[in-house]
């Protein structure tokens, strides 16, 4: 891949990424579903050539999952051979909780630090930040602390939590603002929590939530590309 050179002087490279969030391994409503969004996201990645995975919160539903589902997870994550990072949502307390039944797979990153991780994958020039979500509440903000663009990298923050831009936004758990996302500077924001693609963009920040992989009558992955040249594209990629 030849490297280019981007509008801000920076030497990046074009790099394509699969978004995704809430497959809820593990529900009580739909256990089965989960596991196959998990197999069609994975199938859909080597298709589309990324290269990587964002899973932006909600990989698992609860605690309660067998060890067996959850090596099935890790193992078929690793199998993807390429970086895959890993944000806990609200509801992946399995992963918030301590959880080290077994060592992760040597692709896999998971953002554990509570204030907040800066993940940097080299290989991509890629940055990756988020807060994983251990207070789902109103006084969690999943974009707090957004720290600077470190160095020359493609940058791409994480956030688990719902967009508000209407009244009685306070009352609402893990929630982010239009201003927040006008302020950021990065290239890209992933978002879950909410089971649909939909476009948040603010300022000229680009802001998107995935969908789900499974679980919702309308499954969607997002791919993403970052190009010094033409900028950044979000397509919602279908799932079946």
């Amino acid at each position: 891949m030849a490297i280019t050179s981007s509008t801000n002087g920076i030497q990046q490279a074009p790099i394509r990424l699969l978004h995704t969030s809430d497959l809820h391994i593990g529900s009580d409503i739909y256990p089965e579903d989960a596991l196959r969004g998990l197999e069609a996201m994975l199938a859909s990645s080597h298709e589309m050539k990324v290269d990587a995975i964002i899973i932006a919160g909600d990989l698992f539903d609860n605690r309660r999952i067998p060890d067996a589902t959850i090596n099935r997870v890790f193992d078929d994550l690793g199998s993807f051979g390429k970086p895959v990072v890993v944000l806990p949502g609200n509801h992946d307390t399995l992963l918030t909780t301590g959880w080290t039944s077994r060592s992760l797979p040597e692709n896999l990153d998971l953002i554990r630090q509570e204030d907040g991780e800066l993940i940097l994958i080299e290989s991509l020039n890629l940055a990756v930040w988020g807060r994983p979500v251990f207070d789902h509440s109103p006084d969690f903000r999943p974009l707090e602390g957004l720290p600077p663009r470190p160095g020359n990298s493609w940058y791409v923050p994480i956030a688990h939590g719902m967009f508000m831009d209407g009244q009685n936004d306070e009352f609402r758990s893990s929630p982010i603002s239009p201003k927040e996302i006008s302020e950021a500077k990065c290239d890209y924001i992933a978002l879950g929590h909410v089971h649909a693609f939909r476009n948040v963009s603010q300022n000229g920040v680009p802001a998107y939530y995935s969908g789900a992989p499974s679980g919702s009558q309308h499954r969607t992955v997002a791919v993403v590309d970052l190009n010094p040249e033409t900028g950044v594209s979000v397509s919602p990629l279908n799932i079946r």
